[in-house]
């Protein structure tokens, strides 16, 4: 597993059933990450915006806490590498993100 801290510009909440018969069920939120571009090619620059899956979209439930204007947060996110045998993807296994800000 590896730990990367990395800024979530938003997420969004999946939990869905196709009627294609497959018997597939995708329940996650999907983080919208802002990740650094490749620079070693020489042909990029900047950031670009990646999305990973984190399981369950009850998950959501703990962004919530965050208003509009936290964003983007900063956040420790674990992931595992998982392979379908024709390449490799990252699955968040766990989030740690900062205390809300408060307003009073």
């Amino acid at each position: 597993m590896h730990t990367s801290t990395v800024k979530i510009l938003g997420a969004k909440a999946v939990d869905f059933k196709p009627d294609d018969g497959s018997g597939r069920h995708y329940d996650h939120v999907q983080l919208f990450c802002q990740i650094p571009m490749d620079l070693s090619q020489g042909n990029s620059i900047g950031n670009g915006c990646e999305t990973f899956n984190w399981q369950d979209s009850a998950n959501i439930k703990s962004l919530r806490q965050f208003k509009q204007s936290d964003f983007p947060i900063e956040a420790q996110i674990t992931f595992d590498m998982v392979t379908s045998g024709k390449g490799v993807k990252y699955v968040v296994v766990d989030v740690k993100l900062p205390q809300p800000s408060r307003t009073t």
